[in-house]
């Protein structure tokens, strides 16, 4: 009783002195920042699943925001320039040598691992959404992308599903393909693939947002909606999702920072512009 007694005092301490730092993370432990100036914050374009996802799962409305990156490569090249500059992105659509350091939040990094297991905070699911029934060649293509197009997934994502071998019914048509442009080319590579074993099938990949294919898919302006967030109430009763790869949120700073890890309360307390300074992280 009395070492119970002693962990509820501790844990009500942490919760009362730990402020924006998250329980048994020792502000000291942070590296010296003072040679970084006053934060870029980068946020997505309005529409973006990435920036609603990134939302939703770190629990802001970005208010702290200082400039808008419109892509991966928007981020990228703001972070590598940038050295005070903090932003998010697919990170399977992240560049292997960009020169941008990837944060570990709460102590855990995205990897293929962290994101398979779900352990990284910051996991989500690419989908593709459609009206209705499925024609025939868009049965046929979707379940290519669900077997031997796992195979693909897993060159930079995570599967959904095991790679099964794959034999095409040659259904013909065209499939209208939009949407989120950080699931676009996997899509495009996986309509690519399918198109070679179907030759009567035609397919286009539109990279805009998820909002704008989600509704260009209600609208039946496109057959296909990619997804990089999870679709609203309205959206799942007027379409149906099926999710296709897995991946993460990465959140990334210049790789001259020296920082390495992130709470999810710092994280979040940047983006509600509750932290204006790098070195006010060490404060």
């Amino acid at each position: 009783m009395k070492c119970k007694r002693l962990l509820g005092v501790g844990l009500s301490l942490c919760l009362l002195l730990g402020g924006l730092t998250a329980c048994g993370e020792n502000k000291s432990d942070m590296p010296d920042l003072s040679s970084l100036g006053a934060m870029t914050i980068l946020a997505r374009e309005d529409g973006s699943g990435t920036k609603e996802e990134f939302e939703n799962l770190a629990g802001t409305q970005e208010k702290g925001a200082t400039a808008q990156a419109q892509s991966t490569q928007d981020v990228e090249k703001t972070l590598a320039s940038d050295k005070n500059a903090i932003g998010y992105a697919a990170y399977g659509s992240l560049s292997k040598d960009s020169g941008v350091r990837l944060l570990s939040i709460d102590g855990v990094a995205p990897t293929p691992e962290t994101i398979r297991d779900n352990s990284y905070p910051l996991c989500r699911k690419y989908s593709l959404a459609y009206s209705g029934q499925l024609t025939a060649v868009e049965n046929d293509f979707l379940t290519y992308i669900l077997t031997q197009g796992q195979e693909t997934v897993s060159q930079d994502y995570i599967p959904v599903k095991k790679t099964q071998t794959f034999l095409s019914d040659k259904s013909a048509g065209q499939i209208r393909i939009a949407g989120s442009s950080s699931a676009a080319s996997l899509v495009q590579a996986l309509a690519k693939q399918y198109m070679a074993i179907n030759p009567n099938a035609k397919i286009t990949v539109t990279a805009t947002d998820s909002s704008r294919g989600l509704t260009q898919a209600i609208r039946g302006d496109c057959d296909l909606a990619m997804s990089s967030r999870a679709l609203k109430d309205y959206e799942s009763e007027l379409l149906t999702a099926q999710a296709i790869a897995a991946d993460a949120i990465a959140v990334a700073v210049n790789a001259d920072n020296p920082l390495e890890n992130l709470s999810m309360q710092q994280l979040t307390a940047i983006y509600d512009g509750q932290y204006k300074q790098w070195s006010d992280l060490s404060k």
